[in-house]
């Protein structure tokens, strides 16, 4: 891991994120000897479908319309 200090990071601040992600290396920024913070590089994400996603992933075990269980009038209705 690299590192740099707090002084040192304005100046060459565009160029030291292009070598971050070019190398794929974290960079650690200090601060009187003590790390600051630490830049990763970005990492690309497949992008998700946004409708269809589960498109065919789902299985019908039964009858989607039939009661599961016999219709008893609930007690609540009496």
């Amino acid at each position: 891991m690299e590192q740099i200090t707090i002084s040192e990071l304005p100046e060459t601040l565009q160029q030291l994120f292009m070598e971050v992600q070019r190398t794929k290396t974290p960079l650690t920024v200090t601060y009187k000897g003590e790390p600051l913070v630490v830049i990763y590089p970005t990492v690309a994400q497949r992008q998700r479908l946004a409708f269809g996603a589960l498109k065919e992933s789902g299985e019908i075990l039964g009858d989607l319309i039939a009661p599961v269980a016999p219709v008893d009038t609930w007690e609540v209705l009496q």
